[in-house]
């Protein structure tokens, strides 16, 4: 498995980036996880419309689904090949519910028929795409949010999406050959109440309770210093910690 940083910024774009969303290319297939805001743009850097297998989104937050609208019109109207089958969306039936909505302020009626075809998920959904086994499991956030593990030819990687402090995520990103954790908090005692969001010492934290092989860190402000973020993530794991940065390529 091969991953590609598209976006790592959290609520809003980091200056010049884009919101969450990772490329998967999971032997001969491509998988996008999430769709935040400046996604496609940085997607279509690195791959042809055409050429994705599917989207799965962990939630229905701007940040990590808004780009679902910009992927829909640009597959109705852009320049690029025609797909030969609608996309398949994996998504909670709550995000689904949001982005339906969202797309009937557009048009009424149909506005993603024939463009993309939905597949509700649930934290105890099990699936396999040819040989790529995927689990999710629920996170603590501000609304429904699913963590993502998939498994290929024995390597794990893990998409812990949003959430705070929980003992249950570390149990499921056991044994990950690269866990990708939020550092949305530069420090917990600065917001004790963002209980919805790691720090990027607890993101440490959460890897090395998993026994995770590698962390990588998303999900930030550029503000709060990259550095400062990697000395805490450090600070609570004896792995090798990097920062999300967009364009960076990770084999798993």
């Amino acid at each position: 498995m091969r991953v590609t940083v598209l976006g790592a910024s959290p609520v809003r774009p980091n200056p010049g980036q884009a919101c969450t969303g990772y490329l998967l290319d999971a032997g001969s297939r491509r998988y996008l996880l999430d769709a935040g805001s400046g996604v496609i743009g940085q997607l279509l850097q690195h791959a042809r419309l055409e050429t994705l297998d599917a989207v799965f989104l962990s939630h229905a937050h701007p940040d990590h689904c808004l780009d679902l609208i910009c992927l829909r019109q640009s597959m109705a109207y852009g320049p690029d090949a025609p797909r030969e089958s609608p996309l398949p969306v994996y998504a909670s039936r709550d995000a689904i519910g949001v982005l339906e909505a969202l797309g009937a302020v557009f048009e009424p009626e149909g506005f993603w028929s024939g463009w993309v075809v939905w597949h509700a998920l649930e934290a105890s959904s099990q699936l396999r795409l040819d040989d790529l086994a995927i689990r999710f499991h629920s996170t603590r956030h501000y609304r429904e949010c699913l963590a993502m593990r998939f498994e290929q030819s024995g390597r794990c990687l893990v998409f812990g999406a949003d959430g705070g402090p929980q003992a249950s995520l570390a149990e499921f990103a056991s044994g990950a050959d690269l866990l990708i954790a939020e550092a949305t908090l530069d420090r917990r005692e600065r917001q004790p109440d963002a209980w919805g969001h790691l720090s990027a010492y607890e993101a440490g934290l959460l890897a090395a309770t998993a026994g995770a092989k590698r962390l990588l860190l998303t999900h930030y402000f550029e503000s709060d210093g990259g550095d400062l973020l990697l000395d805490a993530a450090r600070q609570a794991c004896a792995i090798p910690v990097e920062l999300a940065r967009e364009g960076a390529v990770l084999d798993v």
